[in-house]
């Protein structure tokens, strides 16, 4: 405890736990700072890892198409190349406003999870959260840029792709969280800096 009263460790004492400790997340206090770091690492995994898989798979089965079919010219390789950039690159900006904006939810969900033990229960309902805040984002975006033209409706399934990407992200992002806490905790507390 510091000289305030405020907490520098961030373990908190679990009834439910005894003695022995508690595991990554349970019984600790949930802070927006563990909410940021959760969505900066959700973000990074959907805008270099799981956007540009995504975008190559569609690309690879037009390809395996037209290889069957027939003919793979030099532009169908720099059209899949461009693809597997561009997809990322237009949706990084969105994809950072939507994070910004999901942060009261991710700390509200991650309230809720603290006493949660199971390892899989938190990366499943990480997931979740992420699809869902995706598939409404991404529709509420679609929905007005579709200017009034057609059923909106019908532009809401251009929010199902990036759901899947943000719920794989956020799945991946949450299991590295709390594999890092695992460690942290493994290694024991943290000394305090000499100077």
């Amino acid at each position: 405890m510091s000289g305030d009263g405020e907490q520098v460790g961030r373990t908190v004492a679990d009834p439910l736990a005894g003695a022995a400790g508690t595991g990554p997340g349970v019984g600790r206090t949930w802070t927006l700072e563990d909410s940021i770091a959760l969505e900066a690492r959700a973000y990074g995994w959907l805008v270099l890892a799981v956007l540009p898989v995504l975008s190559l798979l569609p690309t690879v089965v037009g390809l395996v198409g037209v290889l069957v079919g027939g003919d793979v010219t030099v532009s169908d390789a720099t059209s899949t190349l461009w693809w597997i950039v561009l997809v990322p690159l237009f949706s990084a900006v969105p994809a950072f406003v939507a994070t910004v904006l999901s942060l009261p939810v991710t700390w509200v969900v991650g309230r809720r999870l603290r006493r949660v033990r199971s390892d899989r229960a938190h990366v499943a309902w990480t997931a979740l959260t992420a699809a869902v805040l995706a598939v409404a984002s991404t529709a509420v975006v679609a929905i007005l840029l579709s200017d009034g033209y057609g059923d909106p409706l019908a532009y809401v399934g251009t929010a199902l792709p990036m759901g899947l990407a943000a719920g794989v992200a956020g799945a991946l992002a949450r299991r590295g969280q709390l594999r890092g806490a695992r460690r942290r905790d493994a290694a024991g507390p943290t000394p305090e800096p000499l100077v």
